[in-house]
């Protein structure tokens, strides 16, 4: 539409930047409501867990329930550091914090989901009566993937970004290969060849103050280095044809946000036991923390292995077949 002049806000051009600013700042608010959300669901799943008979025990006693509660512990100790961190990023004064904010919506909302969809489990039948707030809750969450950017939308965008600055400089040095002899060009990949060789012998330092975790902040440096190198083999194998790999974009999008909210929940976990004397944190805190760390590895390195092995094909053939039935 027409805007006069006279009634143009801020400098002209600079309503995209706003636009997004306000994602931004919704999407972080999405880190906070869904942590509220997860935690109330833990509180309420665990009291009825260890409350519920059933088989002459209670709930809690089973390994399939007690599995629901440790995922909703971590999940909300996850989310809360990874918000934390992310406004502290946004009220730092800076103006880059898009791929975080993507990261921690995306995140929040997913695990929310499944935290919600457990809690039901659960409580079985009763969670379907409305004198219980489930059922709504489960309506309620499933905006949150839709909402401020849909899930499936900023995975594409976290892993492209993500992978931008990475294929630029690998399409420089590329180019270089070809054309070696000039001195720039030389420069060029003699830097990125001493850097790879050294981040391939000694992976990324994560530091941290309390010694106890070393062990998680070693392996998570590992997880940082291993993720790198299998990008830049990603972009060396698929070039500019990966923009249209989904398959591939998901699994380092995910990759890339369980390092994201790892790096959030080891500082949050370093800054409990630094501060341990003053007592603020409960030892269940620091369970749900680990727990967290460990079990993100083990996802990473399944996502990084699916990268090269999958069933991706297969996947296309049979979505095409529903396709191809359903389109005439």
């Amino acid at each position: 539409m027409f805007v006069p002049k006279e009634n143009i806000l801020g400098p002209l051009g600079g309503g995209l930047k706003v636009a997004l600013t306000v994602l931004d700042f919704g999407r972080t608010t999405f880190g906070a409501s869904c942590t509220g959300a997860a935690k109330f669901c833990m509180r309420r799943a665990a009291e009825h867990a260890a409350r519920r008979v059933q088989f002459g025990e209670p709930l809690g006693n089973f390994e399939l329930v007690k599995d629901k509660l440790a995922y909703m512990s971590a999940g909300a100790f996850a989310m809360e550091a990874c918000t934390y961190q992310t406004a502290t990023l946004i009220d730092s004064g800076g103006d880059d914090f898009m791929v975080e904010t993507a990261m921690l919506k995306v995140f929040a909302t997913d695990v929310l989901w499944r935290i919600i969809n457990d809690t039901i489990q659960i409580y079985g039948g009763k969670a379907y009566f409305t004198d219980e707030p489930y059922e709504r809750m489960m309506r309620d969450g499933r905006i949150n993937m839709i909402g401020e950017g849909a899930n499936d939308v900023l995975r594409a965008f976290v892993a492209l970004v993500g992978m931008r600055d990475v294929g630029l400089e690998l399409k420089s040095v590329l180019d270089a290969i070809v054309k070696p002899l000039a001195q720039s060009n030389l420069s060029k990949i003699g830097r990125f060849a001493s850097r790879k060789v050294g981040s391939l012998l000694v992976p990324p330092q994560v530091n941290v103050q309390s010694r106890e975790l070393e062990d998680d902040a070693q392996r998570l440096g590992r997880l940082i280095g291993k993720f790198g190198n299998q990008v830049q083999r990603l972009l060396q194998t698929h070039r500019e044809a990966v923009l249209d790999r989904q398959y591939l974009l998901a699994r380092v999008s995910d990759t890339a946000t369980e390092l994201y909210v790892s790096a959030c929940v080891l500082s949050r976990l370093d800054g409990i036991l630094t501060n341990q004397s003053n007592g603020t944190s409960p030892k269940s805190d620091l369970i749900a923390g680990r727990y967290y760390l460990k079990t993100a590895s083990r996802r990473m390195r399944k996502n990084l292995a699916a990268l090269w092995d999958n069933d991706d094909a297969d996947t296309t053939l049979a979505a095409n077949a529903v396709l191809a039935e359903y389109s005439s």
